[in-house]
């Protein structure tokens, strides 16, 4: 468990775990806490994944949490449900995906002016396996595509409408288009994301650019080269690497995770 935090925040944090009673009753292993000499208040969150103290504490897949979390999602529920749905069959050659959690901001604790996030979904192939009850796996959509609202308002202020390509069409038949969820910044992640992040330095966020980005190459034709998602996703290529970097233009489209 690691705590990244700006270098001016390390010495309050370590107190708070040193010292407050809810946090130092927490069970074991306790969190370690990285600050990057480069991080700031400002750093884009996929710039944060590149930092090469963030990279080193990276070992294998990793579950990313925001700071300001307060959920009542079992973590277990989202453990199994990437394993069974995302990280593909064991034993098999495919590389495992990824999944992410978008929750509604209509209904009961519906907070006015909450800010949402734009998403058009497809269905996802559900495993063989009969789900537990209560299980996650029903509610897991595949992502085709994901932008946050001031991204969608500026294309269709400039373009007077929001187009759908023909190729995502093409590729699901029917889709589902969200505007009143929002991104909780919950998102389990292969390992060969970072080599995804390494090759693309122009990716700033991990909600609008690397799930973003990952969601349209599942469908957009010649997107996948383009992004050295080719060489990435062939087995014998498993190490992040800073070689044959590409820069997609900011602020596009999108990835292949899955949403709840």
């Amino acid at each position: 468990i690691s705590l990244i935090t700006p270098p001016s925040s390390r010495k309050a944090i370590e107190d708070a775990l040193s010292r407050n009673p809810d946090l130092t009753s927490l069970p074991h292993p306790r969190p370690d806490i990285i600050a990057p000499e480069n991080l700031s208040q400002n750093t884009g969150t996929a710039e944060i994944l590149r930092l090469p103290e963030v990279q080193a504490a990276i070992s294998g897949h990793f579950l990313i949490l925001p700071c300001d979390l307060l959920s009542a999602l079992p973590g277990e529920s989202l453990l199994e449900a990437w394993l069974v749905q995302a990280a593909g069959i064991v034993g098999s050659s495919a590389l495992p995906g990824g999944l992410g959690v978008w929750i509604p901001t209509k209904g009961e604790h519906a907070v006015k002016g909450e800010e949402t996030n734009f998403l058009i979904t497809a269905q996802s192939t559900q495993p063989t396996v009969t789900p537990a009850p209560n299980s996650l796996r029903p509610s897991i959509s595949q992502v085709v595509y994901s932008s946050t609202t001031d991204t969608l308002h500026d294309i269709t202020d400039s373009k007077h409408c929001f187009q759908i390509r023909h190729g995502l069409l093409r590729k699901h038949g029917r889709i589902r288009i969200l505007s009143t969820t929002r991104d909780a910044h919950i998102y389990l992640f292969p390992y060969w994301i970072l080599d995804f992040l390494n090759r693309n330095p122009a990716l700033e966020s991990i909600g609008e650019d690397i799930v973003g980005w990952w969601a349209k190459a599942t469908w957009q034709d010649g997107l996948v080269p383009k992004l050295g998602l080719d060489r990435i996703l062939d087995p014998s290529s498993l190490t992040p690497s800073n070689n044959s970097q590409t820069e997609p233009q900011k602020r596009t489209q999108k990835s292949k995770t899955k949403s709840t």
